[in-house]
Order: structure tokens, then sequence, then C-alpha cells
């Protein structure tokens, strides 16, 4: 399945950088951008590579958006920061 949306590229470089895989989730928020070890992967996700790492997102979830853009990012980044304090 080749994805009908695309992905930022300030979003590609953050997930190279951080040499870790993600997954694309959904939060109350909207969509989430997590590494793995808050959440998991499932069998039926969709794997892109992004440098030496891999960004899954949930075939169901990808119908629904047009582009994984840094908000989503944010979305952990602030929920992380207010989780140590």
């Amino acid at each position: 399945m080749i994805p009908a949306f695309s992905i930022d590229e300030k979003v590609r470089a953050y997930i190279r950088k951080s040499g870790q895989d993600f997954r694309l989730s959904t939060s109350s928020d909207g969509p989430v951008l997590l590494p793995l070890g808050e959440t998991s992967p499932k069998p039926s996700d969709m794997k892109i590579l992004i440098g030496s790492n891999i960004l899954y997102v949930s075939k169901l979830q990808a119908k629904y958006i047009k582009k994984i853009d840094w908000p989503m990012v944010e979305r952990y980044l602030s929920s992380s920061n207010e989780s140590k304090t």
C-alpha cells in the first residue's frame, strides 16, 4: 500500500536525529507521533522507512490523514514535559 499522505521534512529530520522508531497514534487532542516504548506497532500497520528508522502508521488512520506534520510531534513533546512536572 502506497501512502496517500506526505510527511513533513521537519518530522523526517526529527525521526532520523532521534534514532528511534515511531508510531502515529490517536489521542484525545488528535494524531500524535510517539516513540516505540510509549506505544507498540500493530501487525497491520504500514511501515515507512525514514533513514534507518521505521514510522508505523495504522492502515485505518492512514485513510484519514493528508500530512504527518510537526504538531503531531509537539503533542507528544508537550505531554511528556507535563508528566515530568
